[in-house]
């Protein structure tokens, strides 16, 4: 049996080696042989080491012989090439990876970014930081979006003379000078209606502001959403947001509005595409959303939607049938709307520096006489109500309660009743599906002092509600109805009516300023 076995396996050997000779030059080698190296004909090169064989040896293939050198052709010998061994690391594999890349190939691929993804890239590491601030670069965008690097000083310097970022320093202050001389553009006069002197449907609405919706869930991600719609009135702006993907309701944790405006700009006016985006601050929830939903009264309803107020200006729209996010709609007032939108951050909202006020010991009613008042009741796309009243005062001794009323339209006043142009309804819309809320409508108030200065601004939305008080004329309660609205500066109450063919009318007006905020703007001591 053993001898069968010891057989079979000279025959598998046998088979094999005329395999490999049959595939291969090579012959098998059982055992490295010893070569002696005569001192005479031993040559060494660069490379490895050629050692000359005895011609009787036929243990090396022919074709795999280097050539040899002009000193050894005509003589019958053999060589064999020693290569000298490499190290791999211990027997470790490596791989390339972006840090074992020098900084000039970095450079090189940032040289391929956009100057948005340049800034996000700067802030990965202090190395990339350093690398995405190379001046070469930052030059190259300088003559792109603001013009001629010949008008600075360092345009004469050596790039290796300059500071690290020198030149990105530069381009981002040039830029931002170019960008708010378009948006804070100043008209030698206020305008006619309104008395604002800023115009930001003028400006925003034309250079390529975008406003952004941030949802912020239980896990810490936020998700942004890009506007849908967007209405400029005549005080104030209306944005809306609808999705067919928002978050669950009860994972919400906040809610923020940001205003993304172009700081790159090709040629006067025109934004670049490809430039950078600041996003600042307008609005901001933080809280249980479905808790603080439970807690609130809505504004109104209809058969699909309910409407929920969630800050000053912000209206939230809840599905009837499963309590989850239809839109989303936010009001913004334009005074000192530029302002917000420039000189805000991502997580703080812009807040001017407060102002001394003004003294006059001369007026015994300082502060009491010469408003006027713009205001308007609208829904997004059209106003409902317009008016203006102006020469609004009062007197010391009308003061009650700590406010100053004015009273500008009286129930018992015929003359001073206005219209209504529509009755008061909110239209919304979604992806699939629109509808109309009666009774809810958004207030805009600009109220003026006697300077000319906005002294009490209001973008919000408002319900209209039943009131019991009607005028000695009029017995139907139904007829009547309620606006009221009030903060910290002041409030007001709006009463309307309805005629016989069914139309609204402005009854009553009552607007009320906080004493305290008019000592604080007038230096009084009402």
């Amino acid at each position: 049996m053993a001898t069968n076995t010891t057989s079979a396996q000279q025959r598998h050997r046998s088979a094999l080696q005329q395999y490999l000779r049959s595939h291969t030059n090579v012959k098998p080698i059982k055992k490295p042989p010893e070569y002696s190296r005569p001192e005479s004909s031993s040559t060494t090169q660069s490379h490895g080491q050629v050692e000359k064989i005895s011609a009787n040896s036929n243990n090396l293939p022919s074709k795999n012989t280097p050539k040899l050198s002009s000193s050894l052709k005509g003589k019958s010998t053999k060589v064999r090439l020693t290569l000298p061994h490499i190290p791999r690391g211990g027997g470790v594999r490596t791989k390339a990876s972006f840090e074992s890349l020098p900084d000039e190939i970095i450079a090189q691929i940032f040289w391929k970014l956009q100057v948005s993804d340049l800034i996000s890239a700067a802030q990965v590491c202090k190395r990339w930081y350093k690398v995405a601030g190379d001046n070469l670069l930052w030059k190259h965008y300088y003559a792109r979006f603001v013009g001629p690097t010949s008008k600075e000083k360092e345009d004469k310097m050596a790039i290796q003379e300059l500071d690290s970022s020198c030149w990105k320093n530069l381009c981002l202050k040039r830029c931002k000078i170019k960008r708010d001389n378009i948006y804070l553009k100043k008209w030698n006069k206020p305008d006619t209606y309104t008395g604002l002197r800023q115009r930001p449907e003028l400006t925003l609405g034309k250079v390529g502001v975008q406003f952004e919706l941030s949802i912020l869930d239980t896990s810490g991600l936020t998700r942004s959403i890009k506007q849908n719609e967007i209405f400029w009135q005549t005080t104030s702006t209306s944005i809306r947001w609808y999705d067919l993907t928002f978050p669950d309701l009860n994972e919400i944790r906040g809610v923020k509005v940001h205003a993304c405006s172009p700081l790159m700009f090709y040629g006067p006016s025109k934004p670049a595409k490809d430039g950078i985006v600041q996003k600042s601050l307008l609005l901001e929830y933080r809280g249980n959303l479905r808790k603080t939903l439970n807690e609130m009264k809505p504004l109104g309803s209809d058969s699909h939607i309910k409407l929920f107020e969630l800050l000053k200006g912000l209206i939230i729209g809840i599905y009837q049938a499963d309590g989850e996010i239809a839109f989303l709609t936010a009001s913004l007032h334009y005074y000192r709307l530029i302002s917000k939108c420039l000189c805000g951050a991502p997580d703080r909202v812009w807040t001017p520096q407060e102002s001394e006020g003004i003294m006059d010991d001369i007026d015994p009613h300082y502060g009491l006489h010469g408003y006027t008042c713009v205001l308007q009741v609208r829904n997004m796309r059209q106003k409902l109500l317009d008016c203006k009243f102006t020469h609004l005062h009062t007197t010391k001794q009308m003061l009650e309660n700590g406010f100053a009323s004015f009273n500008p339209v009286h129930k018992d006043d015929k003359m001073s009743h206005v219209a209504c142009i529509k009755d008061i309804a909110l239209p919304w819309k979604t992806n699939l599906f629109k509808g109309i809320i009666k009774d809810v409508g958004i207030l805009d108030i600009t109220l003026l002092d006697e300077r000319g200065e906005p002294f009490w601004t209001v973008a919000s939305a408002v319900s209209v509600e039943q009131t019991s008080q009607t005028n000695q004329f009029e017995f139907d309660r139904d007829n009547y109805k309620i606006i009221q609205y009030s903060d910290e500066i002041g409030k007001i109450v709006l009463e309307f009516g309805k005629l016989d063919d069914g139309s609204q009318y402005l009854s009553s007006a009552v607007i009320s300023l906080s004493v305290n905020a008019i000592n604080k703007t007038f230096c009084t001591s009402y």
